[in-house]
C-alpha cells in the first residue's frame, strides 16, 4: 500500500495545504530574485560608457 493510504483525511488535507503554501512562497521568492536580477542588469547596461571607436 502507498504511504498516502495510511494518512487520515485530516493529515492529507494538512499536507496539501502545506504544499500549496510552499508553492506560493517559492513563486514569490523567485519573482523577487528575478526582479532584482533584471534591475541589476538594467543598471549595468544603463551605466555602460559608449565605445569611443
Amino acid at each position: 500500500m502507498a504511504k498516502s493510504m495510511w494518512m487520515t483525511p485530516e493529515e492529507s488535507m494538512r499536507k496539501k495545504k502545506m504544499k500549496k503554501t510552499i508553492l506560493y512562497i517559492n513563486i514569490a521568492i523567485r519573482t523577487i530574485l528575478l526582479s532584482a536580477l533584471v534591475t541589476i542588469l538594467a543598471n549595468k547596461v544603463h551605466n555602460m560608457k559608449p565605445n569611443p571607436f
